[in-house]
């Protein structure tokens, strides 16, 4: 007869069990992100720290949500911000445009202008990866603000493919949210797993040529991530 505590160890032991541990850990992290960006001001190093904590479960790696996430805001808590104001000023640049191009369009700007709105929207795609990617390199590397958003733009285009998955995932979800909002407690954890799984591969993509150069300290990769 099989006793009762093989199979408790056996669930213990398997996916499943890693498989909830690990949900639950996203959800806990979710929630966390969620009270830090309450401030706004903070929402840059909340994402940042978000990002931190979701790659090492990602990864596997043994960690505390908490105390990861924590340890991440404390350490990029300043450039979070800067990064985040810089950023904004952006958003508000493009949204400008965009309210314009539409008012264009409205007053008879015809082809051309319908032509600017979609270059505008496309234009917005593209800022909002270079948001994620931006607080998602932040959490990794250390860099200039201005340095961290090139960086972000360069990647992001590099790792296209990767780049459009992402979008979709975070858009279509946040809509659904912005829609549902009392499902956020499900999609917000979605996100952060996908967003934080796809990273982790460009990441290690990024780092991993530099250590089949013989450890070489000076080779392109590294001097990358240690300008980041």
């Amino acid at each position: 007869m099989v006793k009762l505590e093989d199979v408790m160890n056996s669930f213990i032991d398997g996916r499943i069990f890693r498989a909830l541990v690990k949900t639950g850990d996203f959800i806990i992290l979710a929630i966390i992100t969620a009270i830090c960006c309450i401030p706004m001001v903070t929402i840059g190093a909340s994402l940042t720290a978000a990002f931190y904590a979701g790659r090492k479960l990602v990864l596997d790696e043994e960690s505390y949500v908490y105390k990861d996430f924590f340890k991440s805001f404390k350490l990029n808590i300043v450039q979070g911000i800067g990064l985040e104001l810089v950023l904004a000023v952006i958003g508000i640049v493009l949204y400008g445009n965009y309210k314009a191009a539409l008012l264009w369009g409205h007053n008879g700007g015809g082809t051309i202008a319908v032509g600017f709105v979609y270059l505008t929207i496309g234009i917005g795609l593209i800022y909002i990866a270079i948001v994620l990617y931006s607080f998602a390199l932040l959490s990794r590397y250390n860099n200039t603000i201005m340095g961290t958003i090139k960086n972000a733009l360069v990647i992001c285009v590099h790792h296209l493919p990767q780049t459009i998955v992402m979008l979709v995932i975070t858009i279509a979800l946040l809509y659904f949210t912005y829609l549902y909002f009392i499902v956020m407690v499900l999609t917000i954890p979605i996100i952060l797993y996908a967003d934080s799984y796809i990273f982790a591969r460009i990441f290690k993509a990024l780092e991993e040529p530099s250590s089949n150069e013989n450890d070489d300290s000076d080779s392109e990769v590294e001097d990358g991530a240690d300008n980041f």
